[in-house]
Parts: structure tokens; C-alpha cells; sequence
């Protein structure tokens, strides 16, 4: 399981069977023993999460299971929408676990601004 951030939404007209139901969403994986990953990872979404949140993902059967499908043909789902992540300041032991505090400050700062 990872944490990442939603910076998409991917949309297919021609899909199998056994995955037309699902949404999809394109995650930009955070690892937290280094800066954010260069990857982006497509993830099943039955939450709704959106544009910005940060996101759990989990792969392989953990994912299956978490869209309620087994045989589904999917590699990662959202299993969660995080709504507050604590880092204790304290415990941070790389510049790289900073830029995720910056990161995350970021995220959480007022769009816009309005008066």
C-alpha cells in the first residue's frame, strides 16, 4: 500500500468486460523513504476521491478485493481518501521526508486569493 496524490482522471471508451463498471484515476505515488517517485500509477476508484486529495492505493489482490471483484483486471484501487496525515517533525530523519511535509503544507494552503 502507498500514499499518493490524485493529479488525474483517465478515461477509456473500449475497456473488458469485467472492469467497464470501474473509474479510474492516474496517482502519483509518494514514497516516504524518498522524494515523490517519477511514476504514475492508474488506480480503480469506487470512492470518489478527486483532483488533489492524497489517497491509500493497494495493489494486486489487496486491490481486487477492495473494488469486491477477484477476477477483475486491475492492478491498484483507492482503498482509502485520507482526510489528515501527522508527521512528527521531531522523527524526520532526511531532507526527503521535508519536501513530503512541504508537499503536504502545499496541498493544504488556501486556493486562491479571495477575501
Amino acid at each position: 500500500m502507498f500514499v499518493g496524490k490524485v493529479i488525474g482522471t483517465l478515461w477509456s471508451t473500449k475497456k473488458t468486460v469485467n472492469i467497464e463498471s470501474l473509474r479510474f484515476l492516474i496517482v502519483h505515488p509518494y514514497d516516504l523513504d524518498k522524494a515523490p517517485t517519477q511514476n504514475l500509477v492508474v488506480a480503480a476508484d469506487i470512492l470518489g476521491a478527486g483532483i488533489g486529495e492524497l489517497v491509500m492505493v493497494a495493489y494486486g489482490r489487496a486491490a481486487r478485493l477492495a473494488v469486491g471483484n477477484e477476477d477483475c483486471s486491475i492492478e491498484a484501487a483507492v482503498v482509502g481518501i485520507i482526510d489528515e496525515l501527522e508527521i512528527d517533525r521531531d522523527e524526520v530523519h532526511s531532507d526527503s521526508h521535508l519536501s513530503y511535509i512541504k508537499w503536504r503544507e502545499q496541498l493544504d494552503a488556501p486556493k486562491g486569493g479571495g477575501s
